[in-house]
């Protein structure tokens, strides 16, 4: 899906965070609508990455497939989902695996499930105080261009405290337990008054 950089909300807050004006129309030949088009996906993958973000934590059971090579010491290969940006987990928690480029390969046979974090195109799906951050970063990545290294040096900490206030706001969206069948650590804090 192409983006409208014009109603983009995001595309629009980098611009306002950088004190330029944003771009205005959609298929603007300009070199901020350009440097956008190169930068968004760049600055939104780059959020996406940080944590184990639950809006876009995703779940598949991944069928082999024989085609494709196989490892001596992984011999069953799977196909990587198309969307899959950062593989977090892989079930049963006693598989070997290890992700390449083509797939991801196990010393186990189907049925295998992953839980990764998925590319995120449509702004519409994203919290509000992760799209701020987004805006932030793609701000920061745009900056040297059109602004001063003084305001340039704010972007950045203002992306870091937006991604964290964003992290924060995420970090209820599971009980605290431990998934993979061991026991849950103790606290650092209660390890240390011990």
């Amino acid at each position: 899906m192409a983006l409208n950089y014009a109603t983009s909300t995001i595309v629009s807050d980098a611009f306002r965070q950088m004190e330029v004006d944003p771009i205005s129309a959609f298929g603007e030949d300009t070199e901020q609508a350009t440097a956008a088009a190169e930068q968004y996906p760049e600055a939104i993958q780059q959020c996406l990455e940080r944590a184990d973000w639950s809006f876009a934590s995703k779940f598949a059971q991944l069928s082999e497939a024989p085609e494709l090579p196989a490892d001596q010491n992984l011999p069953y290969s799977y196909v990587r989902p198309g969307d899959l940006l950062r593989l977090i987990e892989v079930q049963p928690f006693t598989v070997k695996y290890r992700l390449d480029q083509d797939a991801l390969r196990a010393d186990q046979a189907a049925p295998l499930t992953i839980r990764y974090m998925m590319k995120i195109t449509d702004e519409a799906k994203l919290p509000s105080l992760f799209k701020r951050a987004v805006a932030l970063r793609l701000a920061a990545n745009l900056a040297l261009r059109w602004v001063s290294s003084t305001r340039a040096r704010y972007l950045e900490g203002a992306f870091e405290r937006a991604i964290m206030d964003a992290l924060r706001a995420d970090r209820n969206s599971a009980s605290m337990q431990n998934y993979n069948g061991g026991e849950t650590p103790a606290m650092w804090a209660s390890e240390a008054l011990s």
